[in-house]
């Protein structure tokens, strides 16, 4: 072990130094905190940040299994979200929320840090020289496709969709590393795995990488299951192609082969079936699934994000293969494999496209492996794959730096969230806007009627149910013909609610209030009314 990171010294360097600029935004953000604003701790992706901090909250309140706080249906609890959930049992004390941002960055700390070095690993199996290993290192942790120039020419939703370098960490490498713990830790253990699956004899280990890698992101895992099937039957091909054994592809050498597919997804195998049986059996879970869609965008995204480095790729992995035969074709049935992939009929089509940006890396500098230096003008040509994550990470610190709504709160609106966590039973239901409900169980261990795209079963109906009651003419009726059916304990009443609803809480007779700040109230539901 001790040897594996003194030959690493320096990619240990880049690592921490990649990883600690990442965290410039956030401090940005934390800074112009103040009389007015509270930041959430975050400056992509804000709803699901606060999904996943409210998940921490559920951990550090004493559950174990997940139930989605974003939700009043009842659920039975299931293992998911698990490293989220202990990572919330590390918090204690005053501060919480707080406390759960700081433990969230220091986790995407050390997850980015180790799917870095994880990348340099994998890199390795292909590229022997030092500098072309900088080369690919850099491109596929911190690169992007030609995204940006739709960006630079105000092209934002270009045939509907944000360039997918804003919007896809699994189609590159930065986002992942710089917002989500879960997706680096995911791509740490993913590389590794195929990593360790191409070098050892056995594949156990790979397995139970990717087992571990399942509790972070278990679609990851059948990713990886494709990837190998992929290149044993490649191998298994491209014997039957040449009998003559030009390759050295014997007939032992692909059943040993096929045998380490079976290990790794015997190892793996147990995470994707629960995963599997919950969604396709648990209520919720199946509701979640319709909801839960993340379509790849129109293939010229693809193109734009792609179109430039497949030549070269193509090209690169052809003279690897004189090379590293057997491992080049993992990385050639890869990429033939990933448009299919992508464009899967399933509902998280983009999702698939996990790693495929470090085939392409890994394959374009394959070009040069014979040469001393990569020319310049392809250096000029590969520079253009830099400008998006400079985007990302320049337009992240100016909006860090200007408080505004979604990334931060105002501090009467905050301190209605530290009421209700410090007043309301564990689990407790809250009614409110769909904004505070999102924000709201980051704060509080409570559930709230609606508050996340996804996780909110039934998410139109309800918006619309709601809307229906808080703008007739008078909600002065009885408490039993809405909040009732959502179990709710309390109603969370501020700007939000005003802007999208006409209704007068005061107006209703088992509206106590028990809470008021500036503009927020909360008030008790008693469904006895009040005398």
């Amino acid at each position: 072990m001790k040897e594996y990171f003194t030959k690493r010294r320096k990619i240990i360097v880049f690592a921490v130094a990649v990883m600690a600029v990442t965290m410039i935004p956030y401090l940005v953000g934390f800074a112009q905190q103040g009389d007015e604003w509270r930041y959430t701790g975050f400056v992509i992706g804000v709803e699901d940040g606060n999904s996943y901090i409210a998940k921490m909250v559920s951990g550090a309140s004493g559950n174990w299994l997940f139930r989605s706080p974003h939700s009043a249906v009842e659920q039975q609890g299931v293992i998911a979200y698990l490293p989220y959930i202990i990572l919330g049992k590390l918090a204690s004390g005053p501060a919480q929320h707080e406390q759960m941002v700081v433990l969230y960055h220091l986790a995407r700390l050390v997850f980015g840090f180790f799917a870095i070095l994880a990348t340099y690993d994998f890199i390795s199996i292909y590229i022997k020289k030092s500098n072309l290993r900088w080369w690919a290192l850099v491109l596929i942790s911190l690169g992007g496709g030609l995204g940006w120039i739709l960006v630079a020419i105000s092209q934002k939703g270009f045939f509907g969709s944000l360039p997918l370098e804003f919007i896809s960490p699994e189609s590159f490498g930065f986002l992942g590393i710089f917002g989500f713990p879960h997706l680096a830790a995911a791509r740490a253990l993913f590389l590794w795995g195929l990593t360790v699956f191409l070098k050892m004899e056995k594949g156990y280990l790979a397995g139970f990488l990717w087992l571990i890698m399942g509790f972070f992101q278990p679609m990851i895992v059948v990713i990886a299951w494709v990837i190998i099937g992929i290149f044993a039957v490649s191998v298994y091909l491209a014997r039957l192609i040449n009998s003559n054994k030009h390759f050295g592809f014997s007939k032992r050498n692909v059943e040993h082969l096929f045998r380490k597919v079976v290990q790794a997804v015997a190892v793996s195998g147990p995470i994707v079936i629960y995963t599997a049986y919950i969604f396709l059996t648990d209520p919720y879970f199946k509701a979640w699934t319709v909801q839960n869609q993340f379509p790849s965008p129109h293939f010229i995204h693809y193109f734009v994000a792609y179109g430039m480095v497949l030549p070269f790729a193509i090209a690169g992995l052809r003279k690897l293969f004189q090379d590293k035969m057997q491992e080049s074709l993992l990385l050639s049935g890869w990429l033939i494999i990933s448009p299919f992939l992508i464009y899967a009929p399933v509902i998280t089509q983009r999702r698939l496209a996990e790693g495929i940006w470090a085939v392409l890396i890994i394959g374009m500098i394959g070009n040069y492996t014979d040469k001393e230096k990569i020319p310049t003008l392809v250096k000029g040509l590969l520079l253009l794959l830099l400008p998006s994550t400079l985007f990302i990470f320049l337009g992240s610190i100016l909006t860090t730096a200007n408080p505004s709504v979604p990334i931060f709160r105002k501090v009467d609106e905050v301190r209605a969230y530290e009421f209700i966590a410090a007043a309301a039973d564990k689990d407790a239901v809250v009614l409110s806007s769909f904004e505070i409900g999102n924000n709201l169980p980051a704060w509080a261990p409570v559930r709230v009627v609606m508050g996340h795209g996804p996780e909110t079963i039934g998410l139109a109906e309800i918006i619309a149910e709601v809307s229906a009651y808080f703008n007739q003419e008078s909600i002065t009726g009885d408490c039993e013909v809405l909040f009732k059916d959502f179990k709710a304990a309390y109603l969370f009443w501020g700007p939000e609610e005003m802007k999208n609803w006409n209704a007068n809480p005061e107006e209703n007779n088992c509206l106590i209030r028990i809470f008021n700040n500036g503009d927020y109230s909360i008030y008790e539901i008693n469904y006895r009314e009040k005398q």
